[in-house]
């Protein structure tokens, strides 16, 4: 009598290697009673699962992302093991505290509910909100925010100042599959933010709702834009970084620009695109399709993938893809013939040019490496016809893009990470290629992987007030939420201070400020630990951004 819940978690995909495993039941048994019980001053207690919020799971996502698991082959023994420098950090992924997203919520959100409350009809200008973190994490910025939402939508279903709780859980099933919008570079966080949304918004009647679509794993800082793609593959694109041969880079480099001169690239996504506009609106139909019980979930997943993989959708993403990759290309002798310039990317724009399969599976392996993200191919009932997310709201990385070598070596090399100085580090990495083949590989990579992303942010005209002096993924975060705004849309991030106050925030900050979109900033000095692995003395901010025609009153 139990209804199915459904849902990718639960399904056969989620695990392959499980899936014909077989496991002893005094192992399952040992496994469950660990699940179930905590020991605390050699007492047995039990866990609380009933009682196991969201807040909670966000803690567990942190305390995951220290470990790393040992495996010894031989003694057939598994341990997992925190290191300095643990994940937690070098991906700048940090727990976000419940007051400071509830003061966010209050500049950014807020306004556009009162808003959507003075339309002729609230409900449905509600429900077309589009809310969006651009590095979710365990997704409490959008569990906040729709619940916020979800109680105005209750208020106006039933006209009551405090709704009921099964009319609340209602409208919040149906302001998780129509408002919220979730990327993060983490998988473990994208399906730990897909469990939240589930359990926030869960329907004992009901499947899980379908979230593939809108929660999604990818870089959010990298990836084409329509404007960009329109532009052509830039020449400094092929600027030379970690392992490219100077010559060959100024060859082909010398190559794109011939191959640019005189072309009119007058070529957009737009709705002014026949092909383009029919496939979108084919999403935007997809999207309305029921969700009220297990086929019905099955049928719109299964439609999902037919929808992804239509032509039109893949010839963008396949065009989107080659343009980004051309800022990562190795630029050596051996890659000399498959580097994709200009020439390449027009024919291939043009329909009239199918890349080879040595440029494609190049293509394929950056895309993969990197996680490339179009924002405007993977939502595009948001970004059809241009508008852009009503609200995006987060607490992005800081982190710098640079590859720190005491973090990279932490776990892999303890006397390299704890050397006394940087030039005796220094002395001890020139000596890898000899001592250690591998590990030296797995920098080279690591630091042309670092190098790479900072060159898209430079030389990709995609950040042109924020790619300036060290960069740091705070400063390129918060040009991106400012930049997929809607025109009446605000954006409110958790930063450092330094995006106000450092030299090479200036442009940015003025831009903001002269173009009277800057709606508040509030400004904190971590004394009270909020951030706990952040330095008691660290300055951020909330800062909060208006699109082009929200600009605070007064």
């Amino acid at each position: 009598g139990i209804p199915a819940l459904g849902g990718f978690i639960f399904s056969r995909k989620f695990l392959p290697d499980l899936n014909n495993c077989k496991l002893a039941n005094d192992a399952l048994l040992s496994a469950v009673r660990d699940l179930c019980f905590t020991e605390e001053n050699r007492i047995l207690r039990p866990v609380d699962y009933r009682n196991l919020g969201t807040e909670e799971m966000g803690s567990v996502y942190e305390s995951l992302l220290e470990l790393h698991p040992e495996l010894n082959v031989d003694a057939f023994t598994f341990s997992l093991k925190t290191y300095a420098g643990s994940e937690r950090k070098t991906t700048g992924s940090h727990y976000t505290h419940r007051s400071l997203i509830h003061c966010l919520l209050d500049s950014a959100l807020e306004p556009l509910l009162i808003e959507a409350m003075k339309k002729p009809e609230p409900e449905k200008a509600l429900l077309a909100l589009k809310v969006a973190d651009l590095a979710c994490g365990s997704g409490h910025f959008l569990i906040a925010a729709a619940h916020r939402i979800a109680k105005r939508l209750a208020i106006v279903r039933t006209g009551e100042g405090e709704p009921t709780v099964n009319v609340l859980r209602e409208a919040l099933r149906d302001v998780v599959a129509n408002c919220i919008y979730g990327v993060d570079i983490n998988p473990l966080a994208v399906e730990l933010c897909k469990v939240s949304l589930w359990l926030e918004s869960l329907d004992p009647s009901k499947p899980l709702g379908f979230l593939d679509h809108r929660i999604k794993c990818g870089n959010s800082i990298i990836g084409a834009t329509p404007e960009l793609l329109a532009k052509g593959i830039p020449d400094d694109a092929f600027k030379p970084i970690e392992g490219d041969d100077p010559t060959v880079a100024t060859s082909i480099r010398r190559k794109n620009r011939g191959e640019r001169q005189g072309q009119a690239d007058l070529f957009t996504i737009s709705e002014d695109r026949p092909d383009w506009l029919e496939a979108t609106t084919a999403y935007a139909t997809w999207i309305s399709l029921p969700e009220d019980n297990i086929e019905q979930v099955a049928e719109k997943a299964k439609q999902y993938e037919t929808l992804v993989d239509n032509s039109v959708i893949r010839h963008q993403q396949e065009l989107a893809d080659l343009w980004t990759a051309a800022f990562f290309w190795p630029l050596t002798a051996d890659t000399l013939e498959t580097v994709p310039t200009q020439d390449t990317f027009r024919r291939l724009r043009d329909g009239a040019y199918a890349l080879d399969r040595k440029t494609a599976k190049q293509v394929k392996a950056l895309a993969e490496k990197h996680r490339f993200f179009h924002w405007h191919l993977e939502f595009p009932e948001v970004f059809m016809q241009g508008q852009g997310f009503d609200c995006n709201l987060g607490n992005p990385p800081w982190e710098r893009i640079k590859l720190q070598e005491k973090e990279f070596f932490a776990q892999r090399d303890p006397e390299i990470a704890n050397a006394p100085n940087a030039a005796a580090r220094k002395r001890l990495i020139t000596n890898l290629p000899e001592s250690n083949p591998a590990l030296w590989k797995a920098f080279a990579s690591a630091k042309r992987m670092s190098e790479g992303e900072s060159h898209f942010m430079r030389a990709s005209g995609r950040y042109p007030l924020n790619a300036v002096g060290d960069l740091n993924t705070y400063q390129i975060f918060a040009g991106l939420f400012r930049e997929l705004l809607s025109n009446n849309g605000r954006a409110g991030v958790i930063v450092p201070t330094g995006i106000a106050t450092d030299d090479t925030n200036k442009q940015f900050f003025a831009d903001l400020t002269e173009k009277k979109a800057l709606v508040s900033f509030y400004d904190f000095e971590n004394r009270e630990g909020i951030f706990p692995d952040v330095h008691r003395s660290y300055k951020f901010c909330l800062l909060t951004m208006g699109g082009p025609n929200a600009a605070p009153e007064g």
